[in-house]
C-alpha cells in the first residue's frame, strides 16, 4: 500500500462562544489570531537565530576540539529543536503542540538548505508577521452537526483560555461548496482519513481565514487496475470530456449543455447589468467607469466559482469511470486552453484547470496519467490509422476519407488517445503515407 497526502482548502466563518453561550463577534476573534500570527513569526525567526548560532558554535567547536559537540551535552535537549520550544514555551499563548511543530519545519527547512546559505547562495531565513498557523494534528477536531461540518482548533496554551473567557477551542463553520470536499471531510470525521499537520491561514482578499487541512490515506486501489490498460480523454470544445478504452465501444461522454446554459445566463446578465449602468444611481455616479460597471465586472468571480466546480464534478465523474473499467492509466493530450473562434466563453474556459483536477483525484486512486502531444489524433483515423484534415468534415462528426469509418469525432480522438505510444505510432502513420504520395506521384 501507498500513503497518499492531499490538502484540501476551506473557507471558515468564526461562531466563538464564551462560557455563558454568548457568541463572540468575529472581529475579537480576528484580533487573537492576528496576535497568533506575529508570535509564530516570533517563533520561527528565534528558531532561526538558534540555529545559526548553534551552527556556527558548531563549526567552531571542531576546529578546536577535531569532534562535533552534541546538542544534549550543551542544551540539556537532543537537538536545537527542544532548546528553541524551551525558551518559547513560556513566553507566547501559542499552543505547546502547535508551537513544536512551528519550531521543527523551520529546523527542516534550515538544515535543507544550509550548505546554500553556509555558500552564500541563500539568505539566512527571515519570517514577515503575516504568518500561516501551524496546526499539531491533535489539535484539530471535526464536528458534524445538523447536516454542518465546523472545526474546533486548539489554538491557545489552556492558560489563555481563561483570559479570553472562551468557553474552549475556537470553533468555525466550514464553508463546504462542494461534494468533494464534503466526501473528503466525511472520510476524515469517520476517520477512513487520517488528518495530519494542517496550517491557518488569512485571506486578505477575502477576509476570511483559510484552513488547509492535510489528510492522508493508503490506497487501496493501486494493486486492483491494470497500469497498462489506458484510458484516453480527449478534452474539448463540442464536448468538454470524452474518454474511452481503445477498442471498447463503451464510452464516458460530457456534453457541453451545461456550460453553454450557464454562459447564455452569464452573457444576458452581463448585457443587462451593463445596460443599467445608464441609469444607476448616485451611489456610483462621478466615480469613473470602473466603478459604474463593478457589478457586470463581479460576474467574473461567479464564472470562476462555477467553472471550478465544474470541473471538480467531471473530473471526479471520469475518475469514477477509470476506476469502473480498471484503467491504471489516463492518457489526455497536453493542453493550456482551447481556442474557438466561435465562442469568446469557451475559448476562456479553464482547461488546464480541469486537466489539474484530473490529474489530483488520479494520484488518490493509483491512477497514473500521461500527457501527449495534441496533433493529429483528431484528425487520425482510429480503424485504419489514415490521417488527413478533411476526415473531420465539423465539429462533431468524424468520417475517414480511406475507409469509410464514421463515427463521433470527439469518441473517434479518445480512441486515438488511448493507445500506448500514439506519438510515436502517428509520426510513423505519417510518413508512411508521405512515402505512398510519393510512389503514386512517380507512377
Amino acid at each position: 500500500m501507498t500513503l497518499l497526502v492531499k490538502v484540501v482548502k476551506i473557507y471558515l466563518i468564526s461562531e466563538q462562544f464564551d462560557k455563558a453561550g454568548n457568541q463572540i463577534d468575529y472581529k475579537e476573534v480576528n484580533k487573537i489570531l492576528w496576535e497568533l500570527q506575529k508570535q509564530t513569526r516570533e517563533a520561527k525567526n528565534k528558531t532561526v537565530q538558534l540555529l545559526w548560532e548553534w551552527n556556527n558554535f558548531s563549526s567552531d567547536y571542531v576546529k578546536a576540539s577535531g569532534i562535533y559537540p552534541k546538542a544534549k551535552d550543551i542544551f540539556g535537549y537532543s537537538s536545537v529543536h527542544g532548546q528553541a520550544n524551551k525558551e518559547l514555551r513560556t513566553k507566547l499563548a501559542l499552543n505547546s503542540s502547535n508551537l513544536s511543530t512551528t519550531t521543527m519545519d523551520v529546523c527542516k527547512i534550515f538544515n535543507t538548505y544550509k550548505k546554500e546559505v553556509w555558500e552564500g547562495k541563500r539568505s539566512v531565513p527571515s519570517y514577515k508577521s503575516d504568518q500561516p498557523l501551524d496546526l499539531h494534528k491533535d489539535s484539530i477536531k471535526l464536528i458534524y452537526e445538523n447536516n454542518e461540518f465546523y472545526v474546533r482548533l486548539a489554538l491557545l496554551k489552556k492558560a489563555e483560555f481563561a483570559k479570553y473567557g472562551f468557553k474552549d477551542g475556537f470553533r468555525f463553520k466550514m464553508q463546504v461548496k462542494d461534494n468533494s470536499t464534503k466526501t473528503i471531510l466525511e472520510r476524515c470525521f469517520d476517520e477512513v482519513y487520517k488528518i495530519n499537520a494542517s496550517k491557518l491561514l488569512y485571506d486578505q482578499k477575502k477576509k476570511k481565514w483559510k484552513l488547509n487541512l492535510s489528510y492522508s490515506f493508503d490506497n487501496k486501489n493501486i494493486s486492483e487496475l491494470d497500469k497498462e490498460k489506458i484510458l484516453g480523454v480527449d478534452v474539448g470544445v463540442n464536448c468538454p470530456l470524452v474518454a474511452s478504452v481503445f477498442g471498447d465501444r463503451d464510452r464516458f461522454i460530457i456534453k457541453g449543455g451545461e456550460i453553454e446554459k450557464f454562459r447564455k445566463s452569464v452573457e444576458a446578465r452581463r448585457r443587462s447589468m451593463l445596460e443599467q449602468t445608464k441609469y444607476c444611481g448616485d451611489g456610483r455616479i462621478g466615480h469613473g467607469r470602473k466603478k459604474r460597471t463593478e457589478p457586470a465586472l463581479n460576474i467574473g468571480d461567479k464564472i470562476a466559482r462555477f467553472r471550478d466546480t465544474t470541473n471538480q464534478k467531471y473530473s471526479r465523474a471520469l475518475i469514477e469511470y477509470a476506476v469502473k473499467k480498471g484503467c491504471g492509466t489516463i492518457q489526455m493530450e497536453k493542453l493550456t486552453g482551447i481556442t474557438s473562434k466561435y465562442d469568446r466563453f469557451l475559448k476562456d474556459w479553464t482547461y488546464y484547470d480541469l486537466q489539474t483536477k484530473i490529474e489530483n483525484k488520479a494520484k488518490e486512486v493509483g491512477i497514473n496519467v500521461v500527457y501527449i502531444a495534441p496533433k493529429y489524433t483528431s484528425q487520425r483515423c482510429s480503424k485504419c490509422g489514415y490521417i488527413h484534415k478533411d476526415n473531420r468534415p465539423n465539429q462533431a462528426k468524424f468520417r475517414c476519407l480511406e475507409c469509410d469509418f464514421e463515427s463521433n469525432a470527439d469518441y473517434n480522438a479518445s480512441q486515438n488517445i488511448g493507445i500506448k505510444n500514439i506519438d510515436k505510432i502517428i509520426e510513423k502513420d505519417l510518413k508512411k503515407q508521405k512515402s505512398e504520395v510519393q510512389v503514386n506521384e512517380n507512377k
